[in-house]
């Protein structure tokens, strides 16, 4: 793996299929992680925190934890941090993704325009 500088992997339907570990890649993240690799995994879902994704994949047998796993909403949250720090959000979604959206002024549905 000489040369390689960190390893990005794709959840759903490259490590997992409906949650379930796809036949060696348990074997192949401990490979990686036994290589000392600098490793993100990465989703696109917004309805699960990243700790929800990792106590998942955990239960998979995959050695990995919340710090591991990159998600929209944590995206998003360094954006905002970053670009727009003064910015108030409206969170529309089917899940419970305020815990990783640290440092993201977050509104409630009648909040608008500072009229709480």
């Amino acid at each position: 793996m000489k040369g390689i500088g960190a390893v990005l992997i794709d959840i759903d339907g490259v490590l997992t299929v409906s949650w379930k570990a796809l036949p060696g890649t348990v074997e192949a993240m401990e490979r990686l992680r036994a290589a000392d690799l600098p490793l993100v995994l990465v989703t696109n879902t917004t309805s699960r925190t990243r700790a929800a994704v990792a106590g998942r994949l955990a239960r998979e047998g995959f050695p990995v934890g919340a710090d591991d796993i990159l998600t929209a909403p944590t995206a998003t949250a360094a954006y905002l941090r970053a670009h727009h720090p003064a910015a108030r959000c409206l969170l529309i979604n089917s899940g419970e993704v305020g815990a990783d959206l640290a440092g993201v002024e977050l509104v409630g549905e009648g909040e608008r325009e500072g009229k709480p």
